[in-house]
């Protein structure tokens, strides 16, 4: 089976530019507000930076989103009937579209990185730098996390995929924003070392249950549900 990651992205990206570009939004909204604290807040208000890093994964999640639409668009225009005649199960199928959305999530989450670094950096402070890695560290997991559980979601329930062309996309991402909304709200009644050790593990809760999807693939769908 042909690695074609790269071709699925830019598929994806092209059939909804808005989308991408809400993420974009997301995600530059995020690393000001880092860029903000690591500046005038530094560690005297460590959890803030809980508060506020939701924002650096809804920019994950929202520019890996037009994949979940190229799904839905692939299967009502029969390429993945054309896939299956290739011999292609339905386990390789979702995981051409999982890796074009880790791709695009990765893109963005590489350069949120950089720019978070460089404000640590910047910052002169040992410990902002430190906390700003720990941000990043929590970005990662949560963002990959929720971007992996909402593409394998829509795509191993064949109800979530009978209006056409992604009209039922806004369900995907309510499936990945139910893990990330709460993050918002947990810094008001935890610490940050609690918060901290809460987030993480939602995040690696999301991770599992994408993981546990995705090896459940063939028997979630028969192949005659991946036809127009």
């Amino acid at each position: 089976m042909p690695n074609n990651t790269l071709v699925f992205a830019k598929r994806s990206l092209s059939l909804s530019k808005i989308i991408s570009g809400i993420g974009l939004f997301f995600a530059s909204l995020g690393v000001v507000i880092i860029y903000l604290l690591s500046f005038f807040v530094g560690n005297s208000l460590v959890i803030l930076y809980l508060t506020f890093f939701p924002f650096l994964v809804f920019g994950l999640l929202m520019f890996s989103a037009p994949v979940i639409l190229l799904y839905v668009y692939d299967k009502n225009n029969g390429v993945l009937e054309y896939f299956l005649s290739l011999g292609w199960n339905q386990g390789d199928i979702f995981k051409q579209y999982l890796k074009a959305a880790l791709f695009l999530a990765l893109t963005v989450f590489i350069a949120e990185f950089v720019a978070v670094l460089i404000a640590g950096a910047i910052a002169g402070s040992q410990a902002v730098f430190l906390l700003d890695l720990l941000i990043l560290l929590l970005t990662a997991v949560l963002g990959f996390s929720v971007v992996s559980l909402g593409t394998t979601a829509m795509m191993a329930f064949s109800s979530l995929q009978k209006q056409r062309v992604g009209a039922n996309q806004p369900l995907a991402l309510s499936i990945s924003s139910v893990f990330i909304i709460p993050m918002f709200y947990l810094p008001a009644i935890l610490s940050f070392e609690w918060g901290f050790l809460v987030d993480l593990s939602i995040a690696l809760f999301a991770g599992a249950l994408s993981i546990a999807l995705l090896i459940l693939s063939s028997r979630l769908i028969r192949r005659e549900k991946m036809l127009p």
